[in-house]
């Protein structure tokens, strides 16, 4: 579970609407809240534990009355008003459930005298479906109470499980988060009935026939079960195996095996290549012979163009002076001589060559065939010449690095050992896989005989039931008692040993004794907690500091969080208050970083200091100031952290 968003609204110091951005980066699982004593850091806490609990988020079983009062201590009273005042709190967070991810919104808002209202949003739609009572019954299946009290804490209050000898906060802690308390529930609701109902006598015949078929069906369901963990042993060599075979075949990846796989291909794709590069070399050898040779000089060429076009403007004004001369001479008229020598004049005028012109003695075929080599044919040729020059470099790049691959290649006998020590393991794992196979089909076939004898007993129930009438519930809700009874001991004594392993693992990172041996011991049916030196004297709670009994807490919290399988955000209010300055190292080099996905840590000042925001830096998505308004008596949320607050209005 990841909690994306809080928006609240006139919710205790919060004044308005505040919107505050919970989402962490990856790898960065720290949301760092800075605040003042009396500035809001416990209304972040109580506004999340409300927002998933609703009524569960208060001690004791609150009667309507009572919850209501509690609904109207949350509304902001800032302004002397509430009773048309209304708060809400509105909760994103994304849930993984069977393999898939949701994205959920919960909404719940209340006024003055009344009860809250509570909406969910499952992927941007609303769940109609769900009355009041329902929805919140879903939000316990998806963060049941019990467990949420484990991650979501007051540093300063947890001490109290350490502090307690009795055992009782704990047993409540361990219950709740085994669902033992609904177990009790269910039982004492069995015995009423009992008591209503009563035993009536029955027909022994039919009671021993019962009892044989069971005993019969559970030695069935005991012996798969023996299968089914022998199994389970054989699947724990296969995936040692699997690692051992992953260990394999990188070693044979390293040397050189992924090369040689592929040797004959490459070699066969470098001869190809250079086949091709013969080909653009071939083609480039053509260009470079034809038109390409006069873009090398085209600034030159254009010059002479533009000579060669002169001289042949000049040639053509001597040929229209002579074409004129020849015509006039075919007229002598006096009267036509003096216009005849004015023209004359005229033509001498125009047809006169310009200073510096060159003879080129080319005909207007060859200039124009010159003209289209330079302007078009050469700059073809140039881009052409190019293209190929590109393609002839790509092409060198690819048969360059591909003989590398070829080089890097080793010869099979160097492969050999590791490829020989691969098949072995394989060959292993296929021995192993057929024996898994083979157990888990024993095990399904015990399974299937205990299935068809509790067909058997469903039958003879029906023929109990018509014999001794309503006396089978009784029997049934007898036998049920005790099965429950069993079931909370097993399960009780399976879970404790767990949390023990996983309290002496946290306790030994967080405690700052470092050279400190322990082993702990929690008694199944007092609960009561034992601590044990490394010489086996009991080591007493009552004469630990107020820090070592936090430290205790917070390892005991940690355990059972891990044990209840759900992966929950942390939310610490006050983390550090009561610890001394090795105990604060040891809270933020350990436990803060690694505690979950996503920890929101509520801060004083004089807590998560300086040094310690050195030290997370790097675990830190993002970090909020939480100031008090004393004229307004409200708080604001920034982005900053009290000395490093920056210049952003409220969220």
């Amino acid at each position: 579970m990841i909690i994306n968003k809080l928006r609240l609204n006139n919710f205790r110091v919060f004044a308005g609407r505040h919107e505050i951005d919970l989402k962490p980066q990856k790898h960065k699982p720290i949301i760092l809240f800075g605040g003042l004593n009396g500035a809001g850091k416990t209304s972040i806490l109580t506004a999340i534990r409300f927002a998933l609990l609703g009524r569960q988020a208060f001690s004791g079983n609150l009667s309507n009355p009572a919850f209501i009062g509690e609904l109207q201590k949350l509304i902001n009273n800032s302004d002397g008003k509430t009773d048309n005042k209304r708060a809400y709190l509105e909760l994103e967070f994304d849930y993984v459930r069977q393999g898939v991810c949701y994205s959920y919104c919960v909404k719940r808002q209340w006024q003055y005298g009344k009860i809250d209202e509570l909406v969910i949003v499952e992927d941007g739609v609303e769940k109609f479906e769900l009355n009041y009572e329902q929805a919140q019954a879903f939000l316990i299946e998806l963060i049941p109470a019990g467990i949420a009290d484990l991650v979501f804490f007051d540093g300063e209050k947890i001490a109290e499980l350490a502090e307690d000898n009795s055992g009782i906060i704990l047993q409540h802690a361990i219950k709740r988060l085994l669902g033992l308390d609904i177990v009790t529930r269910l039982k004492e609701d069995l015995r009423i009935y009992l008591r209503k109902a009563g035993i009536a006598a029955s027909e022994e015949k039919l009671k021993e026939q019962y009892h044989e078929l069971e005993a019969e069906k559970d030695e069935l369901l005991s012996k798969a079960l023996l299968k089914r963990n022998e199994a389970d042993l054989i699947f724990n060599s296969i995936t040692e195996l699997n690692s051992k075979i992953t260990l394999a075949e990188q070693e044979l990846l390293s040397g050189g095996g992924a090369w040689a796989s592929s040797r004959e291909n490459t070699q066969k794709s470098i001869d190809l290549n250079i086949q091709n590069k013969a080909v653009l070399e071939s083609r480039l050898q053509h260009e470079l012979e034809g038109d390409y040779a006069l873009s090398l000089a085209q600034k030159t060429l254009t010059t002479l163009l533009n000579e060669i076009t002169k001289t042949q403007d000049s040639a053509k004004k001597v040929a229209f002076k002579n074409q004129l001369d020849g015509f006039l001479n075919q007229y002598s008229s006096k009267d036509f001589f003096a216009l005849k020598a004015q023209l004359l004049e005229a033509a001498d005028d125009y047809s006169q060559p310009g200073a510096n012109l060159i003879s080129f003695d080319l005909s207007e075929q060859q200039s124009a065939l010159l003209h289209a080599q330079v302007n078009q044919q050469a700059l073809i040729s140039s881009q052409n010449a190019k293209e190929l020059k590109l393609e002839l470099v790509k092409l060198q790049s690819t048969i360059e690095n591909a003989s590398i691959n070829v080089s890097r290649a080793p010869e099979q006998e160097q492969l050999q050992v590791s490829f020989d020590k691969l098949r072995v393991l394989e060959k292993e794992k296929s021995t192993f896989v057929k024996e898994y196979k083979a157990i888990l089909f024993d095990a399904k076939t015990l399974f299937k005989s205990a299935q068809d004898l509790t067909s058997k007993l469903v039958k003879l129930q029906k023929e109990m039931k018509t014999a001794f009438g309503e006396e089978d519930s009784a029997i049934r809700a007898s036998r049920t008692i005790t099965l429950l009874d069993e079931f909370s001991n097993e399960l009780v004594k399976l879970k404790l040993t767990e949390i023990e392993t996983k309290f002496i693992e946290s306790y030994k990172k967080l405690n700052r004794k470092e050279d400190v041996k322990l082993n702990i011991s929690i008694d199944p049916h007092s609960y009561n907690v034992v601590l044990v030196d490394d010489f086996g004297n009991n080591i007493d709670k009552n004469g630990f500091s107020a820090g070592e009994k936090q430290i205790f807490a917070i390892a005991m919290l940690d355990a059972l969080a891990s044990v209840s399988g759900k992966k929950l955000p942390v939310v610490i209010d006050t983390p550090l208050g009561r610890l001394d300055s090795n105990h604060r190292d040891k809270l933020v080099q350990h436990y803060f970083p690694n505690a979950s996905e996503q920890v929101i840590i509520l801060s004083t000042d004089t807590e998560v200091n300086e040094q310690y925001i050195g030290q997370m830096k790097d675990s830190i998505s993002c970090k909020y100031d939480i100031s008090f308004d004393q004229v307004t008596k409200t708080s604001s949320v920034s982005t900053g952290y009290f000395w490093e607050k920056e210049e952003v209005s409220a969220i």
